[in-house]
């Protein structure tokens, strides 16, 4: 069963999913796209792997910063402007930015100027289609998740040469991990799947294709000790042991603040 996408009438655009064939039902125009699923919405028949996958296609762009890209979401459109969230350090140092969506369009995008005064490791990008629709992300809790659900990654991985071009890539996986505290930079969320440079930014879906949480840091870091929690404590050996051997997320409850009309999550 494909799940529905009028579930919470948050705004009513008409769109074309691309890339996603008839016989999935949705090729054709979808009214009342929401931004977050309502509160408390169950659906007993998750989405087929191959679904989350296609979809997860249409909401994940490509960042491109100078020479140089990465991954980002696209997570709202008010008229012929749209907003990708991404994360800082993906634009940190940047000069010019563009976003090349699931049909081959490049924009030029503009770095929305921080009002994040907990320094989160997230940045906010637009820009304007004036010609074509694209869907945006619909979103669901993460904090209420469990060790051992499903989930699923998605973003454009670095190539291994330099001639080569962003490749969309998509893994399978479960929450490793939810920590009771906040690590710095936002992330709170563990989970299995292999998150390569290039995938940060990009979306951590649900059984469903309910964003829950954005990419941003991968397991066994090269450099530096990522694991330190907001108020300057590290977690005992055992549990950094474990955050070392998990990718790492920031909850879609944290971002959604930075969105334009956007509702919180609740858990």
């Amino acid at each position: 069963m494909v799940p529905t996408l009028s579930l919470y009438s948050l705004c009513t655009i008409s769109l074309w999913l691309p890339g996603i064939p008839s016989s999935l039902g949705l090729w054709t125009q979808v009214s009342e796209v929401p931004l977050i699923a309502a509160p408390g919405w169950t659906d007993p028949n998750p989405a087929s792997v191959e679904w989350v996958r296609r979809y997860a296609r249409t909401i994940t762009v490509t960042v491109w910063v100078d020479d140089r890209w990465s991954s980002g979401i696209l997570v709202h459109r008010q008229d012929q402007t749209y907003t990708v969230i991404t994360n800082q350090h993906v634009v940190a140092f940047g000069q010019k930015y563009q976003v090349v969506l699931a049909d081959g369009q490049r924009y030029d995008a503009d770095l929305r100027p921080s009002t994040d005064k907990e320094q989160n490791d997230l940045a906010v990008l637009e820009f304007h289609s004036p010609d074509v629709s694209y869907p945006v992300a619909r979103f669901a809790s993460s904090l209420s998740l469990v060790p051992g659900a499903p989930v699923f990654a998605a973003g454009f991985p670095i190539a291994k040469t330099s001639a080569s071009q962003p490749q969309f890539h998509f893994t399978s996986g479960q929450v490793s991990l939810i920590s009771d505290r906040v690590l710095q930079g936002g992330y709170q969320i563990g989970y299995t799947n292999p998150i390569q440079k290039g995938m940060s930014g990009g979306p951590v879906l649900n059984r469903w294709g309910q964003v829950i949480a954005i990419n941003g840091m991968h397991a066994y870091p090269l450099w530096g000790n990522p694991y330190i929690f907001v108020d300057g404590s590290k977690p005992n050996p055992a549990e950094h042991q474990v955050m070392r051997q998990s990718s790492w997320a920031i909850p879609a409850e944290r971002f959604l603040q930075f969105i334009p009309t956007a509702r919180k999550v609740k858990r």
